[in-house]
């Protein structure tokens, strides 16, 4: 099974070698949002070779490129968690399992103790070192002041995020790197979503209870669309910029769509 439907591209790379979707009949299933727990992807691969399968190890680099030929673009970086093999009628698969970023919830500080006054950069610029990732943004949309000091003990990347949240930001990983930012703050993807470029059916308006505002949106598969990505949005009775909260890319033999819940940006 060979997927050359429509034009559709996927690349994924570990191991040092590169599977390509015009060669071996691919699938995968990455989600995205904006809290610290790390997501878990898998990537089905048909009729690998035993030699092959081989050398995927726990903890190796897997990239996936995916889109449409002339537009093509990074969809995931993380680890690989987990490899396993199955039959599948006259078919092999493979299923590698990826991570994309490292569970940081392992990572813990016996006390560390900040004297009243301290800021919540002052902490964080000290915590974040720790953890080892990749810092992709760190903006606080303020600088919450402790007065009466405070005490780290346990789950640094719980302490990180309570700080994150008292400043006025989400603390999460996505594509491997950290983000400190606040929930409208984004990178414009310089795109603008409708039935032309993509969009399918009619975005479906949601509301919550603490006031966040937006929309579930589906289009053809789009690497631009990721957390944080701030698009335009322009279908029949929606148009404005918004913010993608979380999501997932799909791609299998009937779908090849990206899902995701975009709410109000603040640049709207």
């Amino acid at each position: 099974m060979i997927m050359e439907q429509f034009g559709r591209v996927v690349e994924v790379n570990v191991a040092g070698k590169t599977f390509r979707s015009k060669d071996l009949y691919i699938e995968f299933d990455v989600p995205f949002d904006d809290d610290a727990s790390p997501n878990e992807s898998v990537i089905r691969i048909f009729n690998l070779s035993q030699d092959t399968i081989s050398r995927i190890k726990r903890n190796d680099i897997l990239t996936i490129n995916a889109g449409y030929e002339g537009d093509v673009g990074l969809l995931l970086s993380g680890r690989v968690s987990y490899v396993s093999t199955r039959k599948d009628g006259p078919d092999k698969v493979t299923s590698i399992y990826v991570l994309d970023g490292p569970d940081l919830s392992s990572v813990k500080i016996e006390e560390r103790a900040y004297a009243p006054g301290v800021t919540g950069r002052t902490i964080l610029n000290d915590l974040i070192p720790l953890l080892k990732v990749p810092i992709g943004s760190f903006r606080l949309p303020r600088n919450k002041v402790y007065s009466e000091g405070y005490t780290v003990s346990g789950s640094i990347v719980d302490h990180c995020e309570e700080v994150a949240k008292d400043c006025g930001a989400a603390f999460y990983i996505n594509r491997g790197k950290l983000y400190i930012r606040a929930l409208s703050d984004g990178d414009d993807a310089r795109f603008v979503l409708r039935s032309d470029t993509g969009l399918v059916g009619s975005p479906e308006y949601f509301e919550e209870d603490d006031g966040v505002k937006g929309y579930h949106i589906e289009c053809l598969l789009q690497h631009r669309i990721t957390t944080a990505s701030i698009i335009d949005l322009q279908a029949k009775y929606v148009k404005g910029r918004f913010r993608v909260r979380r999501g997932r890319h799909v791609c299998n033999m009937d779908t090849f769509l990206t899902t995701a819940e975009v709410i109000e940006s603040a640049g709207r």
